[in-house]
């Protein structure tokens, strides 16, 4: 660990939630950690893990609950610097750079590949662990392989090597660096076309505001997580600042200072009435950081 390096990286005290999740939700962590590169963020995570503070890893925040009442640190790579290389159709990524930041710079080059989740407000790293999917894309159909820390050494781990699934891997307890990808050229007008229309798509069918995306999994062979929760009659259904979007059933806004309690009771009423009305169990598919679910 360099002590150097340490007193060089940004920390803020008793940081506010609101400015590590999308979520916004009212309350503080212990504090955060705001590395600037690579060895920043790799020095950061050994000092935490030297004093075995608890700590937290966040990209944009883009599917996270953090519950204030929960001790704990965060480390946040969002001013980690953001890389893209390019050899022929292989890119390195950095984890740090966000997907429109790579949408982008592949539509310029004709690469297509993430005209489908540009949309995600998350960061590449963000996106692998939680295995980003949106319209049928994913953001595992394009890549090779990716690097991170095992046992305090850098490692390459490749796409076979990783256990994934519907939005979830095995990857949840490792920093990921950076991504490997191997795209195919396509036509730019084509790649624009795709995100015009997989943009508008989202827009009609996925609400504005303080949210994590889709708070729960659509269950397998049958109706969406929405639609099982609107037949319940909680469309619109608000405890104090946190309500079921109008829009579509399966966001949570935060409406007006909503808390961590607000936002998981709501959760808990979601799951209790589809259980109780279809024998059906809810999957979270937002990350919920809490002592009640982690003990």
């Amino acid at each position: 660990m360099n002590k150097n390096l340490l007193l060089k990286t940004e920390f803020v005290l008793d940081e506010d939630i609101k400015n590590i999740t999308t979520f916004k939700n009212v309350g503080k962590v212990a504090g955060a950690f705001y590395p600037k590169n690579q060895g920043e963020l790799i020095n950061t995570v050994k000092f935490l893990k030297s004093y075995k503070f608890p700590f937290l890893i966040v990209g944009n925040g883009s599917n996270l609950l953090i519950d204030d009442k929960t001790p704990l640190f965060v480390i946040s790579t969002k001013f980690v610097e953001h890389k893209i290389s390019r050899k022929n159709n292989v890119l390195n990524v950095s984890c740090s750079t966000t997907l429109s930041e790579l949408y982008h710079y592949c539509c310029n080059r004709s690469l297509g590949g993430f005209e489908k989740i540009a949309g995600i407000p998350a960061t590449v790293g963000g996106a692998i662990k939680n295995n980003a999917s949106s319209f049928g894309q994913s953001i595992f159909d394009y890549l090779e392989s990716i690097k991170v820390i095992k046992n305090d050494k850098i490692i390459t781990l490749y796409k076979d090597e990783i256990d994934y699934y519907h939005h979830s891997t095995n990857l949840k307890n490792l920093l990921i660096l950076s991504a490997k990808f191997n795209l195919k050229h396509r036509k730019k007008c084509e790649i624009i076309n795709d995100y015009i229309y997989y943009s508008k798509l989202r827009r009609l069918s996925q609400p504005l505001g303080l949210c994590c995306g889709s708070v729960f999994k659509n269950p397998p062979n049958c109706k969406g997580a929405g639609s099982l929760i609107e037949q319940c009659r909680l469309k619109g259904f608000s405890i104090n600042g946190a309500e079921i979007s109008t829009q579509h059933a399966n966001f949570i806004l935060n409406k007006d200072n909503a808390t961590f309690d607000d936002i998981y009771n709501l959760i808990k009423l979601c799951k209790n009435k589809v259980l109780f009305k279809y024998g059906i169990k809810l999957e979270e598919e937002v990350e919920i950081i809490s002592k009640k679910i982690l003990g």
